[in-house]
């Protein structure tokens, strides 16, 4: 399951720092979200006709990214930056978010 979860972030996922860490994966079948809720915790909400959201938040957020991290192609440097942000403070984790920003837009090979 860890590996798929991680292929779904990969390619429909997106990691942000709002505050603190998030994780949203969306995605047209509800039952895959419905189990990723079920095994890391987070909400699934719909997002209009036939579209879901899985949500996570903090420190669920980190232990579902900590599954799944080592399986990401696309997202695992978001993943690295998004850690190294949770360990700063101050003018180091600006850092680390700004980089974060930076690094939705890139793509790995």
């Amino acid at each position: 399951m860890n590996a798929y979860a991680a292929g779904l972030l990969d390619g429909e996922g997106c990691i942000r720092w709002n505050k603190s860490p998030s994780v949203e994966v969306t995605n047209k079948h509800y039952g895959i979200l419905a189990q990723m809720q079920d095994k890391w915790g987070g909400s699934v909400r719909s997002k209009g006709k036939d579209i879901y959201v899985w949500t996570l938040y903090g420190r669920k957020a980190l232990a579902y990214l900590s599954c799944v991290g080592k399986y990401s192609v696309i997202k695992y440097p978001q993943i690295v930056v998004l850690f190294f942000a949770v360990e700063s403070k101050g003018k180091t984790r600006d850092k680390y978010v700004a980089l974060l920003k930076r690094l939705k837009h890139e793509y790995s090979h």
